[in-house]
């Protein structure tokens, strides 16, 4: 998006890919009774997190800059994204190996004759459709703890940013990982990510993304009474008191406003001020985004690089343009930076 050459493509998947995946993924949870992964021991399943995870660190100077090729985030912060993704495959290694000891948990009951167990199982083949802010992190945080579990799963990221995560695929083949355990399907949502959700062997949704989005997938997912664990849009706004550092609070408002290039479901888009501390803080609120170095997010000191797609451009550009004719005032900027 820096430059908007083009860098690669990726493939487009559609519905017939979905199904191939699908056969794939449940071949891997029930192939030998699933001793290979599902009925596996989790510290079997652990094994593997910590080889992905140490295979990430390994390429985490080709991975960030990737990243910051594919998205536009600085690359400071695409390489403390590769570091946490490195994180949580190494923690949920972790919960993998304590599953073990709580796959069959024995439950008390009044009468003696009766004998009941809580049995923990793998709950089968599950879709995980994921956002273009963060598109490795986002997609470890679904695809670690599925594995954990002992779940095959199916990876859907977003068209906007798919290449780190088509890497995740190359980093599972060289450490191993049975076949099919992981699958990665790229493309448009309409194409590839709505077969997923209603295909009916695929047993559970996970989502970040969109509220619109969200709310469709909710739809067409209870319509096979298929589980959904949903991550939607926010509007989240910061409460600054008379009572507070101003200078650390301006800097906190910052960091939440900017923070990958501002691009994030929990970014403090509203700032509410006690009036008394109006007037100094926004002076010295202008003051940092004055400071705030904009360029492309490979360049060294960079701190705010472009926003994902001319699409999302739009969409800022129509925010701004809505502020005004509702009466706000644009304290800086308000254009394309030169």
């Amino acid at each position: 998006p820096a430059t908007e050459e083009i860098i690669g493509d990726i493939p487009a998947a559609s519905s017939e890919d979905v199904i191939i995946a699908v056969e794939a993924a449940r071949r891997a949870f029930f192939q030998d009774g699933g001793k290979n992964w599902s009925s596996a021991t989790g510290a079997y399943r652990a094994k593997y997190l910590r080889a992905i995870a140490a295979k990430i660190t390994e390429k985490k100077s080709d991975l960030a800059r990737l990243e910051s090729l594919d998205c536009g985030k600085p690359l400071e912060e695409a390489a403390w994204d590769i570091d946490d993704v490195a994180g949580c495959f190494d923690f949920f290694a972790d919960v993998a190996e304590k599953l073990d000891s709580k796959r069959k948990l024995p439950v008390a009951l009044p009468l003696e004759t009766f004998k009941s167990h809580v049995v923990k199982e793998a709950l089968g083949v599950v879709g995980l459709i994921t956002p273009w802010n963060y598109p490795l992190l986002m997609a470890t945080w679904k695809v670690a703890p599925a594995l954990a579990a002992g779940c095959t799963a199916i990876l859907k990221p977003s068209e906007l940013a798919s290449l780190t995560c088509l890497e995740l695929a190359e980093v599972c083949r060289e450490v191993g990982l049975p076949p099919g355990v992981l699958n990665i399907l790229t493309g448009l949502g309409t194409e590839a990510g709505a077969p997923l959700v209603t295909h009916p062997h695929v047993e559970k949704i996970a989502f970040t993304g969109s509220s619109a989005t969200g709310s469709k997938i909710m739809t067409a997912a209870a319509q096979l009474v298929k589980p959904v664990t949903l991550e939607l849009g926010g509007k989240s706004p910061i409460v600054v008191f008379n009572d507070v550092d101003i200078d650390k609070a301006v800097e906190w408002v910052i960091f939440g406003c900017f923070w990958t290039n501002g691009q994030i479901c929990s970014a403090t888009s509203r700032l509410i001020l006690h009036e008394s501390i109006e007037a100094e803080f926004l002076k010295k609120l202008v003051q940092w985004c004055k400071n705030i170095k904009i360029s492309d997010p490979l360049e060294e000191g960079c701190r705010l690089g472009p926003v994902v797609s001319s699409g999302q451009y739009e969409k800022v550009l129509k925010f701004i343009s809505t502020a005004k004719e509702e009466g706000a005032s644009i304290l800086y900027g308000g254009v394309r930076p030169q």
